[in-house]
Formats: C-alpha cells, sequence, structure tokens
C-alpha cells in the first residue's frame, strides 16, 4: 500500500482537471460566454484540485502509519477458570432474582433500635414495661428498676402502580409479647395490604393496622402512650375504606381482634366510621375528627347475652409555629379489649357476684410540644379515664379502677439525625373508690431510628 498514489495519483489529476474541463468548458463555447466568465471557472476548478490533493494527502498519510505500526502483541492464553457448583449457580440466579423484585417494586425497610432506662417508685401492673395504673393494696410503694430493650422495632414496605391503582403491603415487628427473661420474641405490630385507586382518591386496606377511629397519640417516651389513662389505642385486624372529597376524608371500617378460642360466642365486629377535615389553618398536619362504633356482641360462652356497646369520640391536632397541640375526648359503654381496656367494658354486679350490663365510662388526653429547635423538643401533657363509680362495683383488680390519670413530661435531644436521647417524667395516681394509690417513672432512653 506505501506509495500507492504516488504513481497514480497525478493520472488521477489528469483524469479529474480532463472532466472538469470537458464538462464546464464545453458548456461555456456552447453557450457564448465570454472569456472573463472563462478565466472564473478555470479558477473554481482550480481551487477544487487543491482541495483533493489535501484530501488525498491525508488519506496516504493515515495509511503510512497504519503499516508503519508494530504488530499487535500476541494473544495470551486466559487461565481456566474452574466451572462453577450447582449451588453457585443457585445463588447468582437467586441474587439475579433478588435484584429483579427490588427493581420491580418500591421497597423500604426502616426500623429503630431503643432502650429504655427506668426508674419507678411503686408498683405498675398490667403491663410491667410500659405504664397503666398503680397496683392496688398497701404494698404498692415497692420502688425498682428497668432496662427496657423491647420497643426495638422492624418494618418493611413493597408498593407498585399500574395504571390509575397502587398497591402496598406492610410489615411492622416489635420485641413485646409472650417472653421469660431476656429471650424476647419478635411480636407483629402491623400487617396489612393497602389499595388505592388514584382516579377517586379511594383506599381499602385490610390487614392489622391502628384503630381507625381515635387516631393521635400523645408525644410520650414511655411505650404506653397514656394506657389506661385517657388515649384509645391498639392495633386490631380491620377492614377499612377510606375517602377523600377535598379536604375531608371519610371512613367506614369493620374491626375486631383475632379469634383466640372458638368457645367464645364472640360474632359482631365493632362497625366504624369517621370524618375528617384538615386544613391550612390547622397548621401543617393539623386536623380535626369525629369518629363513632357501634357493636352488639359478648365474650362469654355458651349462648351468652350479646349487649350494646357503642362509642363516640373527637380528635384535634393544631400546629402554630414551634406549638403543637394534640387531643382526644371520648365517651361511651362497653369500651374493652380492642381498645386496650381490658376489665373495664363491662359493669359488675355485686348481689350476683357476676359481670352484668356494659359499664359507661368517658376520658381523654392532651400534650403540648414545643420544637425549641432542630435538635430539641419539649413536651407536656395530661390523659384520665374514668368509668362509671357504680358500674366498677366493688370488684377491684389491677386493671380495674374507678378513675386513672397521668401527668407526663419530656424532651428528646438529636446528638445527629438518626440518634437521639430522652428523658421523662410521668407521675401516676389510682383510685379504687376510696383507695388513692400514686407513684413516679423516671425515664432515660436512647434511641437510633434508620
Amino acid at each position: 500500500m506505501k506509495g500507492f498514489f504516488a504513481p497514480y495519483g497525478a493520472i488521477i489529476l489528469v483524469f479529474s482537471l480532463l472532466f472538469v474541463c470537458f464538462s464546464g468548458g464545453v458548456g461555456t463555447l456552447a453557450y457564448g460566454e465570454s472569456v472573463e466568465d472563462l478565466k472564473m471557472q478555470m479558477k473554481t476548478m482550480q481551487d477544487q484540485m487543491i482541495q483533493m490533493q489535501k484530501n488525498m494527502q491525508a488519506l496516504q498519510n493515515r495509511i503510512n502509519q497504519i503499516e508503519t505500526a508494530p504488530p499487535a502483541p500476541q494473544m495470551v492464553a486466559a487461565p481456566e477458570v474452574q466451572a462453577l457448583t450447582a449451588e453457585e449457580v443457585t445463588a447468582l440466579r437467586s441474587l439475579k432474582n433478588l435484584g429483579n423484585v427490588w427493581s420491580k417494586y418500591n421497597m423500604q425497610l426502616y426500623g429503630k433500635v431503643k432502650v429504655d432506662f427506668h426508674y419507678d417508685t411503686a408498683e405498675f401492673k398490667n403491663y410491667n414495661d410500659f405504664l397503666g395504673c398503680v397496683a392496688q393494696g398497701r404494698d404498692y410503694e415497692n420502688d425498682s428498676t428497668n432496662f427496657n430493650p423491647r420497643d426495638t422495632r422492624l418494618g418493611f414496605k413493597a408498593s407498585h402502580k399500574w395504571d390509575e391503582w397502587s398497591a402496598m403491603a406492610h410489615i411492622e415487628t416489635d420485641f413485646y409479647g409472650d417472653n421469660a427473661g431476656n429471650n424476647l420474641i419478635p411480636r407483629m405490630r402491623l400487617a396489612y395490604i393497602n389499595v388505592d385507586y388514584e382516579k377517586t382518591h379511594t383506599s381499602m386496606l385490610v390487614g392489622q393496622d391502628w384503630i381507625p377511629v381515635s387516631q393521635l397519640n400523645p408525644s410520650t417516651v414511655d411505650f404506653g402512650i397514656l394506657t389506661a389513662a385517657g388515649n384509645l389505642w391498639w392495633r386490631v385486624p380491620q377492614i377499612t375504606v377510606r375517602q377523600k372529597l377535598g379536604n375531608f376524608q371519610l371512613l367506614a371500617s369493620v374491626m375486631k381482634h383475632r379469634r383466640t378460642d372458638t368457645e367464645n360466642e364472640d360474632r359482631m365486629p365493632w362497625l366504624l366510621s369517621r370524618i375528617q377535615y384538615s386544613d391550612e389553618i390547622l397548621g401543617k398536619g393539623g386536623l380535626v375528627a369525629l369518629g363513632a362504633g357501634y357493636r352488639n356482641a359478648d365474650y362469654g360462652q355458651d349462648s351468652s347475652d350479646k349487649v350494646d356497646r357503642w362509642l363516640i369520640c373527637g380528635e384535634l391536632k393544631y400546629v402554630a409555629g414551634p406549638f403543637t397541640l394534640k387531643g382526644e375526648l371520648w365517651t361511651g359503654e362497653g369500651i374493652g379489649r380492642n381498645f386496650l381496656r381490658y376489665d373495664l367494658d363491662m359493669a359488675y354486679d355485686n348481689d350476683k357476684a357476676e359481670y352484668g350490663e356494659p359499664a359507661s365510662a368517658y376520658g381523654g388526653w392532651a400534650d403540648l410540644t414545643y420544637a425549641f429547635n432542630d435538635k430539641t423538643t419539649f413536651t407536656g401533657g395530661y390523659g384520665f379515664d374514668h368509668p362509671n363509680d357504680g358500674d366498677i362495683g366493688e370488684f377491684y383488680n389491677d386493671r380495674r379502677f374507678t378513675h386513672n390519670q397521668q401527668f407526663f413530661f419530656n424532651t428528646w435531644y438529636s446528638l445527629s439525625k438518626p440518634l437521639s436521647v430522652g428523658a421523662e417524667f410521668i407521675r401516676l395516681k389510682t383510685e379504687r373508690d376510696d383507695e388513692i394509690n400514686r407513684g413516679n417513672r423516671f425515664t432515660v432512653s436512647m434511641q437510633y431510628a434508620f
């Protein structure tokens, strides 16, 4: 290839020149153009030939570079790779499938590690690791300490969309529940599927979630969030439909605890409804809501009598700058285990020494949080649960009382975005007719949320 254009370059130029002259010059003479026109055409042809020479020289230089380049290195044989075993192939396929799953769905893993250190000045019954009420009897003033890591949680969400629909599965666990010593057993907190139709802003939730009425919770460090002191809460299996209409949200739900004994004639679920209003006038995240519920059922066995149970509850959340005010009020009859008010739902007949009609009660709570800055918050609150004295009768136990209340004050400080420490003081006062018992809980907590 070297020097290819040396002998043939001139020939190519001559033929090009003759072609241009023939096509251009003959045409010019044929139409009788002037000499000046011919000179202009000759000048154009010269420029074209100069450009052709430059192009051919550049091509010649490129050929010379290729021919003078050093020979390509000899290929070195690749080392022999041992074939994968069947187990390794399966593992690789599993990783590939996992990657496909994570790319196919929107997934979120979250949780927290929380450790509470308690000092109690009295015996607190019902729940041990979190507060309920003060124990009965003269020997209730028994102080103790508790190192509690059980409010450690792990949660997982998976969701996807298609057309105008979306669906999400949500699972969350903690370490409360039955256990012995340090053998802490994971407990299912949440397990539900939520399907949403975006066009009409309608959603349906099926599974275990927080109760659909009385949805607010106080901002306590203690896991109990004013249990037996005015806050209705629990996580209960349900079917709940929500409909959003502008600033309003309508809700209808059927809710009932999982059956634990087939001998119990516990048939009808709670029928619940709620209407919520949210607007900028209430601040970011603010709301006002009214809920109601009804149930005709009992927990007895062998042809037990059915009783009417009902509930009316109101909620308020108001946000103004660094201040957040929350609270609830409720009243009803037969409000029991589905709202974490065990042994408080039925009246006791002293003459017959047995439970009779549903017990009426009312209660509520309120708290105020001040965000001092991005790292520090302060909260103070109060809650009370007041069953009808006559319905409680003279039958008391560690769960039954005629009045129970809590005052609390706490603070959280964020050391970094996921890591925070907190401190809390709670004052409890439990009344059982003329017997009044009091106790305090001091708590220091550390939490790492992710």
